[in-house]
């Protein structure tokens, strides 16, 4: 199954570049699809690395932005029921 990516034109000439340094190496034509499964086998070792910016703090600008996102209902929610429906809706 191919799946299409969307990516910045930076990211996929760095892309290319990797693609074709891995060809020299080798000396035949790595398929793209073949990096990316490296890439993500290489991701998935080292975890801390990909996700060390997770836990920061938010921006200011991050927080303004999610707090955009609420409605308001006007029906009373607690934090614990949402937490409830989440729960019940994850099992």
């Amino acid at each position: 199954m191919a799946t299409s990516v969307k990516m910045r034109d930076e990211d996929k000439q760095r892309l290319d570049r990797l693609q074709g340094e891995l060809q020299a190496l080798r000396g035949y034509r790595v398929p793209l699809q073949e990096l990316m499964a490296r890439i993500v086998t290489l991701a998935e070792g080292h975890k801390e690395l990909l996700f060390e910016d997770a836990a920061r703090p938010m921006t200011e600008k991050e927080i303004a932005a999610m707090r955009r996102l609420c409605v308001r209902t006007g029906i009373p929610t607690r934090e614990e029921d949402i937490d409830d429906i989440i729960a019940e809706e994850a099992r």
